[in-house]
């Protein structure tokens, strides 16, 4: 094949995954632009080249930021909007700073002491320099709100700082302060004063994230969570009560001294420059696979079904105050999980001394959710007293209702054993088990006993088969996000109350609640043990089905699978079609396998790979389509 039908075909690879990532593209994700030497003076103006090229995020009331956490609604008030919020947030990072640009086009600028009555922006970043996890949030308020200080309720008085580099009863700031958070404000009008509209007001505004353990100059870049809200308080000083109106619109989370909803993903990574063109693609946290070829398990809660024991299932482990456990976890994951052990009945809290321990497993079929877990458990009890149960939830988004705040409602299924040690359904499994198709088991391990303090218990397995259509998704699954978390509920009673304990551990999500979900993805494409299908059953093409991880740096392992068995070569290609490196394996049988790639002698940027397959035997070739990879260093 000649370089130009070659970069033809590259081209037109290029454009059809461009496409597909746009469709898929994450909604709780965003770069910030490192400024690459380029300067910015904090003077509100938002007037620098550097902020033309900063990547940004429309909020608009009445439409939601992006999936699956981000929302609006009014305050105080039934729905009364005459001038509903429409802003646009730009990211930028330079050196240990992160830097946020707000154009806020609003007609009435200001606020006063009353809660709601003034316009401001609530933020929050969760501070991974804590030992705590999930990491505690820390709140940045910048607002026009003027409780305490009342003296500040005048024409043209500016916004003030509360929060952790704030004060809330004055306006006093140290050095130390300012250099950890400072912004600067212009309002295109008169703040505080409704007798001629205003037209916006902005903001530039920068957090020193390396005091929250962040490191945006990191090789292999860094991921800051930042979440804000817009409260936009309108005509508080018309002097007509009908008038007034307060409403606020936010970016997966309303809130800055909660861990709570989700957190938004700002990526930093040095390479990623006002100057270097495209973006590395978000790529999904988790991937479910489809196990449409394999038979279809039965719900008992024995998971001796061919399909659990398939590679392909998606699975982790969820255990007790196991640190490595948890920082195995994807994208924010290990920072977003925790774990929690409650007081019991005002007593302290004793030792912990088998905490919960499970290995959760997790793909889909046509459109049902298929989750098991199998937990080991040393003591098992069964209770109707939710500190001490024993059980698992697991909490997934619907897409087919929103709550008050305009975002999904996270339906919680709970599996555990009452007081009787009978199986028994909670939350929402219990609607679900009543109006959908949905099917759930929990069965206790062989030598285990319940409530039964003289003997060593197994644990037992949860076993769901849950209908995604009874969560708003079309047959089809339409366009197969998947919002969720589980947790872990292990509770240990002794012949000493004083001992007795329970436990909570997290996977993202504790409850319906918070504190934060993975950005998943069902993957039709990712089939469940393709490596075991019949020759004769196999696809007569060739499939490629990813790398991981994407982007990478230097190393990344791609997974494929080829039809009839041969000799297999893997050739990568620069932008401009030109072959770079080539890989080769012998004597692959048909099926699933995997290739890992060193990229240490190449730069950053896209590549582009595809496979042939050659069979000595028949002397048959077949050549797989074109993928791409991002190499970021």
């Amino acid at each position: 094949m000649n370089r130009s039908v070659l970069f033809g075909m590259l081209s037109i690879a290029l454009l059809l995954l461009l496409a597909s990532t746009a469709m898929a593209q994450r909604q709780d994700a965003i770069w910030a632009r490192n400024v690459a030497g380029a300067t910015i003076t904090m003077d509100g103006a938002l007037n620098e080249p550097a902020w033309a090229a900063a990547e940004e995020i429309q909020i608009v009331y009445g439409q939601s930021a992006g999936l699956p956490t981000s929302g609006w609604r009014p305050e105080f008030q039934p729905e009364v909007i005459f001038d509903g919020t429409n802003a646009t947030v730009k990211f930028l990072v330079d050196g240990n700073y992160l830097w946020v640009g707000f154009d806020i086009p609003d007609s009435s600028v200001g606020g006063i002491a009353d809660w709601a009555r003034w316009d401001g922006l609530l933020m929050n970043l969760r501070d991974r320099a804590s030992a705590n996890r999930p990491t505690p949030a820390v709140e940045y308020f910048y607002t026009w709100w003027y409780v305490n200080i009342d003296s500040l309720i005048v024409p043209g008085a500016p916004p003030r700082f509360i929060g952790r580099y704030g004060n809330f009863d004055d306006t006093t700031r140290t050095p130390e302060q300012r250099a950890a958070w400072d912004a600067r404000t212009v309002v295109d009008g008169i703040s505080n004063d409704d007798a001629t509209p205003d037209v916006r007001w902005t903001v530039e505004m920068r957090f020193d994230v390396s005091l929250l353990g962040y490191n945006p100059s990191d090789p292999n870049g860094d991921v800051i969570e930042f979440n804000f809200s817009i409260w936009d308080g309108d005509w508080v000083f018309s002097g007509v009560p009908g008038r007034i109106a307060s409403m606020r619109t936010w970016w997966q989370n309303p809130w800055g001294n909660a861990d709570a909803n989700n957190a938004g993903r700002v990526y930093v990574h040095p390479n990623v420059t006002i100057n270097s063109g495209a973006l590395p693609d978000f790529e999904p946290d988790v991937v479910l696979p489809n196990a449409i070829q394999m038979p279809e398990p039965q719900i008992d809660g024995v998971l001796n079904d061919a399909v659990w024991s398939q590679t392909e299932v998606y699975s982790f482990d969820i255990k007790w105050d196991d640190a490595t456990v948890r920082n195995s976890y994807p994208g924010i994951g290990p920072y977003r999980s925790g774990q929690f052990q409650p007081e019991l009945g005002g007593n302290p809290r004793p030792p912990v001394l088998n905490g919960g321990d499970a290995t959760i497993k997790m793909f889909f079929r046509e459109h049902y959710l298929y989750f098991a877990a199998d937990v080991r458990d040393l003591l098992v009890q069964g209770t109707n007293e939710y500190d001490r149960r024993d059980g698992v939830r697991i909490i997934v988004g619907d897409r087919g209702a929103t709550n008050d705040d305009n975002i999904m409602f996270m339906r919680a299924l709970t599996a555990s054993l009452d007081g009787t040690c009978q199986p028994v359904a909670l939350d929402y499994l219990i609607t679900m088990l009543d109006s959908s198709s949905t099917q759930y088991a929990l069965a206790l391990k062989p030598n285990t006993t319940c409530n039964n303090n003289t003997d060593v218990d197994e644990g037992f397995i949860v076993e769901m088969k849950i209908d995604l259509t009874y969560l708003g998704y079309p047959s089809n699954l339409g366009d197969k996000l998947l919002f969720f978390g589980v947790m872990l509920m292990d509770g240990d009673s002794f012949e000493d109350p004083l001992s007795d304990y329970g436990t909570r551990t997290w996977f993202f999500r504790e409850h319906d609640g918070g504190p934060a979900v993975p950005w998943a993805v069902m993957n039709p494409e990712m089939l469940v043990g393709i490596g075991d299908k019949p020759l004769a059953t196999l696809p007569n093409t060739i499939e490629l089905l990813g790398n991981f991880p994407n982007p990478f740096n230097p190393n990344t392992t791609i997974r494929y699978s080829i039809p009839f068995a041969g000799n297999v070569e893997m050739s990568f290609f620069n932008v401009l079609g030109q072959e770079i490196a080539s890989v080769n394996a012998t004597s692959q049988a048909a099926g699933t396998h995997d290739l890992s790639f060193d990229a240490r002698n190449l730069s950053s940027g896209i590549y582009f790979y595809k496979i042939r397959v050659n069979s000595p035997a028949t002397g048959k070739s077949l050549d797989s389509n074109v993928a791409k990879m991002v190499l970021i260093r």
